[in-house]
């Protein structure tokens, strides 16, 4: 009777458990479930909307298939719109009457750019220099290896804009002999600034294909972070027919850019008491040009 009794006592108790389970701790269960799937589906909306106005978070079809490359060369006719060499004590010199300085100089720019989503590494290297009319009397160069990043904050199908920052691995330098004021005399400079960096945004627009001919429109604008003042902005006209499995490109550039500094001459001749002295320079160019790119 005993054994009886436990069981009998034990089985009471299995089924009191089994019941609060089933009444009360397994609806408990579920509710903590169904409020965990709550909380994650309450996202879903707001993911929704954020990929509806910037594009999709992840890339549709792997990031694998997102990487693309572009890699090309260019060539682009500047016009020298002013370049003014000043000093405090002294007032201006336009340099090109002072340094008879080319006045419509070409820039040669050979450029690669690596994209996996929505990350682009770019490189260029422009051979940029407006040299002198007169034999070995001087240049302003803006020559020299660029490297840089892009992230496309916005990335719909037909509109793609983001934010970019570039590290120029030359310094701006103007170095030759100058035409001194009105007695005729020359004296000769180095004036060299810092390495610049910019950070900027950028744009591109896909409209419908016209005449079934694909293109888009680019547009840039740059800023620096430094003490050398270097601030462009400009727009390109991309045409881009498929050949086969990659595209090939031409690029329609129009582009306008200052460049500003300061600093002591590296070396001064004819005894011009201003050796320590800061001379400031402000050049200013519009750009047109034509890049030839092929993507990958």
């Amino acid at each position: 009777m005993k054994l009886n009794g436990l069981s009998t006592g034990a089985l009471v108790g299995i089924v009191i458990v089994t019941m609060l389970c089933v009444a009360g701790v397994g609806p408990a269960k579920a509710q903590s479930y169904g409020s965990s799937l709550g909380y994650f589906s309450s996202f879903v909306p707001l993911m929704t909307t954020i990929e509806q106005y910037f594009g999709p978070i992840l890339p549709p079809d792997g990031l694998g298939n997102s990487f693309r490359s572009e890699f090309g060369t260019g060539l682009a006719a500047a016009q020298l719109q002013s370049a003014i060499l000043s000093r405090k004590r002294e007032g201006a010199e336009d340099l090109r009457i002072a340094a008879h300085l080319d006045k419509q100089p070409l820039r040669l720019d050979i450029f690669g750019n690596l994209r996996i989503w929505r990350l682009g590494l770019r490189a260029n290297y422009w051979n940029f220099d407006s040299r002198s009319k007169m034999r070995n009397a001087g240049s302003f160069d803006l020559s020299g290896l660029i490297l840089g990043g892009d992230v496309d904050l916005i990335c719909q199908p037909w509109f793609t804009a983001g934010v970019q920052t570039d590290f120029y691995f030359f310094d701006p330098r103007f170095q030759g002999r100058v035409l001194y004021g009105l007695t005729n005399e020359t004296f000769t400079l180095d004036v060299k600034g810092e390495r610049p960096i910019t950070i900027g945004t950028y744009a591109r627009y896909v409209p419908p294909e016209i005449l079934n001919f694909p293109l888009h429109v680019e547009g840039f604008f740059k800023a620096s972070l430094n003490s050398t003042a270097l601030t462009s902005f400009g727009a390109r006209l991309v045409f881009r027919p498929q050949i086969y499995r990659f595209d090939i490109a031409c690029r329609l550039l129009a582009e306008k850019t200052w460049v500003q500094y300061s600093a002591a001459p590296r070396t001064q001749l004819l005894g011009l008491d201003t050796a320590e002295e800061e001379w400031s320079l402000d050049v200013e160019y519009n750009l047109f040009g034509i890049d030839l790119a092929v993507y990958f």
